[in-house]
């Protein structure tokens, strides 16, 4: 009886052995090369011996807590998990790449970065197809991981539309680049019953880098989009409403918001960058302005902002900066064993009022100090203190106290690996 046991088991491995080797292989063909893999500034890379492919993983986390003082209305402390996402990059035949991203904080699955890109081979032109940021907005462009404050100024949530589903291409030399793309809906959005054409906008976005070098940049850029309305359910037929949270989110009232503005035929947005690095210091700055144009001679609604920051990095450290993006990089290795420091202060404002056209969405001018500890180029720990001064018109469509003055300190622990 044993022996018939393992004549079976024999006959089982050998049988299931040629199973295997009749089967399909993974497709692609035959072609077949080394796999390597390392941790490169603390993230798993896997690469070919032929540079062909490349995968490498990105995941992210943020948790905030905040506490806020003085305000009117009511404002929550606590925590939030801010961003829990986890990412896959690919290089695939040398000249695409592609990522997926997504999120998965305060358990809600939200699709963040997903598409295709081809760069056109001994050129510096590249196609892009997918759901990612709009071209438009330095500090929103800005990848979160990278921000030297918790959220950005409340004109970047304002103006800029974040991610959406579009096409673009860019060419970029070490000099600068220019981006176009044709930007629509968020990704998941269903069309009001397939009554409506979907919304678009129309952007182009110049960065110029006069001076490039490691430490040692220069970078000045400009944006202009064209958008009519887009087509959602919980907004009338030809109707926009622009909002924005004061620079925190563990409580998000969104106290700044012009409400509907309706009979809108389309609106223009402009947006002008700044930024510098020279050594251990940064600055950047932004300004942008909003026009709508509306149908049956309704009055044209002008709205504005803006906001510039500096930042030193008290131990010596200098930042990357990406030509080919128009975009600030991380803050390089710690040169001391116990971390690298940075102290930060930004000054911002919105204005969502045009009194004269019937906007009351509310201005603030907000000042706001940081610092963010880097023990490694994992970890960044952050902490901001804020001081906002709210207008009678913040009061997010009527709903809230106008003149909310107060003030907020609020903490991130950010781990990326």
């Amino acid at each position: 009886m044993r022996q018939q046991w393992l004549v079976g088991l024999v006959v089982l491995l050998l049988g299931a052995g040629h199973a295997f080797a009749q089967a399909p292989g993974v497709p692609g063909g035959d072609y077949s090369v080394p796999l390597g893999s390392e941790a490169r500034n603390g993230r798993l890379v896997f690469q070919t011996a032929d540079g062909s492919f490349r995968w490498w993983f990105d995941a992210r986390i943020q948790v905030d807590a905040a506490f806020y003082f003085n305000s009117k209305n009511p404002m929550s402390d606590g925590t939030v998990f801010r961003r829990l996402t986890y990412a896959m990059k690919t290089v695939l035949w040398k000249n695409w790449e592609t990522e997926l991203d997504v999120d998965f904080a305060e358990a809600v699955l939200d699709l963040r970065d997903m598409w295709v890109k081809y760069r056109v081979p001994g050129t510096h032109l590249s196609l892009q197809a997918g759901n990612f940021k709009e071209p438009f907005g330095l500090e929103r462009l800005t990848s979160s991981r990278l921000l030297t404050f918790l959220e950005r100024a409340s004109v970047s949530n304002a103006f800029p539309l974040g991610r959406r589903m579009g096409a673009a291409a860019r060419y970029w030399t070490r000099y600068g680049q220019i981006t176009g793309a044709i930007i629509g809906h968020e990704a998941g959005t269903r069309i009001d019953k397939g009554t409506r054409d979907e919304g678009y906008s129309t952007n182009l976005r110049l960065t110029l880098a006069p001076m490039n070098r490691y430490g040692r940049n220069l970078h000045l850029g400009a944006a202009f989009a064209y958008k009519i309305p887009d087509a959602v359910s919980d907004l009338p037929e030809n109707a926009i409403e622009i909002n924005a949270r004061h620079e925190t989110y563990v409580s998000d009232p969104k106290l700044l918001h012009t409400g509907d503005i309706r009979d809108v035929n389309y609106y223009l947005r402009y947006g002008s960058e700044l930024m510098a690095v020279y050594g251990p210091l940064f600055l950047q700055a932004e300004a942008m302005w909003t026009t709508v144009e509306r149908w049956y001679n309704k009055p044209q609604v002008d709205l504005k902002g803006g906001y510039a920051f500096v930042s030193w990095m008290v131990t010596g450290e200098t930042r990357e900066y990406y030509v080919d993006d128009g975009e600030p990089g991380p803050v390089e290795a710690p040169k001391h064993a116990w971390g690298a420091l940075e102290l930060a202060a930004r000054a911002s404002f919105l204005d969502l009022n045009d009194l004269g056209a019937g906007i009351h969405g509310g201005s603030s001018k907000q000042l706001m100090l940081g610092m963010n500890y880097y023990p490694n180029q994992s970890i960044k720990l952050q902490f901001n203190y804020s001081v906002v001064d709210l207008d009678e018109y913040a009061t997010r469509k009527g709903n809230l106290l106008g003149n909310d003055d107060h003030w907020f300190v609020q903490f991130r622990v950010q781990a990326t690996f």
